[in-house]
Parts: C-alpha cells; sequence; structure tokens
C-alpha cells in the first residue's frame, strides 16, 4: 500500500477519536464507541482501535481507498500511528447518532485532526472531516462495521455541492 494510502486510510480513521476508551463490553452504547475511538487514537493505542472493529469491517478512506478487514485496518493503523500519525491529535467536533435497530446505528462524526507529519517530516495544519459509519452491537460490546471518511473545508462546516450552492444563490 503506498504511502498516501495509509495516510489516507489513518486520516479515514482519525475520524473516530478524543474520549475516554473503555473496554468495548463497557461501551452501553454507540457514543460510548466514539469516545473509546477518540482516546485510544490520542494515546496511538492501536490494539484498543482495533478492539472497536469488526473481523469484516470496510472502510473508505478520505481518498476513496477501499479498505476489507478489521486486521488489516488495524495493521495500517499501527504502522501509521509509529510514523506519520505519532504526534497526531484527533477531536470529536461533533456526533450524531441514529439507532436504526437496537443492535445497529448510523453515526456522522465530525472531527479535526492536528500534528499530522508529512513526508519531508514537517508538522501539517489542521485536518477536518467527517465520518459516516455504521455499528452494530456484538456479544462484547458495539463495533464498527462499516465507514466512510470524507475531507470537509472546516471542521464547523461540512463540505457543500456547488450545485447546493447555487440552489442557495437562486432560492
Amino acid at each position: 500500500m503506498s504511502t498516501r494510502s495509509r495516510c489516507a486510510l489513518a486520516l479515514s480513521l482519525v475520524t473516530f477519536a478524543l474520549l475516554p476508551v473503555a473496554s468495548p463490553a463497557q461501551a452501553p452504547d454507540p457514543e460510548s464507541l466514539v469516545q473509546e475511538f477518540v482516546r485510544a487514537w490520542n494515546v496511538h493505542d492501536t490494539d484498543a482501535l482495533g478492539r472497536l472493529f469488526t473481523q469484516d469491517m470496510e472502510w473508505i478512506t478520505v481518498n476513496g481507498t477501499w479498505e476489507k478487514g478489521g486486521a488489516r485496518i488495524q495493521a495500517e493503523m499501527k504502522e501509521a500511528h509509529e510514523t506519520y500519525f505519532k504526534n497526531t491529535t484527533l477531536k470529536a467536533l461533533r456526533t450524531s447518532v441514529r439507532r436504526l435497530q437496537p443492535d445497529v446505528a448510523v453515526i456522522h462524526y465530525v472531527w479535526e485532526l492536528t500534528g499530522r507529519i508529512d513526508s519531508q517530516g514537517r508538522t501539517r495544519g489542521p485536518s477536518n472531516g467527517i465520518v459516516t459509519a455504521v455499528l452494530v452491537r456484538q456479544e462484547d460490546g458495539w463495533r464498527i462495521a462499516a465507514a466512510q471518511n470524507t475531507y470537509t473545508r472546516r471542521a464547523d462546516k461540512p463540505v457543500r455541492s456547488a450545485r447546493a450552492d447555487e440552489r442557495r444563490r437562486r432560492d
């Protein structure tokens, strides 16, 4: 996998981090999983991150790479957190949860990531995005089954399409 793809994967997964990590069995609701992800990200505990993924998790990165398999995604995260994400801090700025079934929820998560290192070893400015994820409750807690990460221009204003902007001007 290329460095760009790894970076995209890691940035995508950034999407879930900054709150306290408990064991997945202690995640009584989907919001707790988001909190666990953020905390694990910020202490760079990729084993804890991996425990939040289903075995068959699928992830679409901010660059459109389609990753499959919780263990593979966790391994990519480990490599990223040993290199360009080793000094990152993830913030959860806004989270929305919609329960579709008692054991299935959709989360939208607005994030900001700081401290990423570029290929020349320089610290990059903040990155912003939003993740949409499907969470499932398993016997030992809530897990991420599928997710897609998307960059936004600013953490507080998700990217709008040019068509949406044009409609607003007409109205």
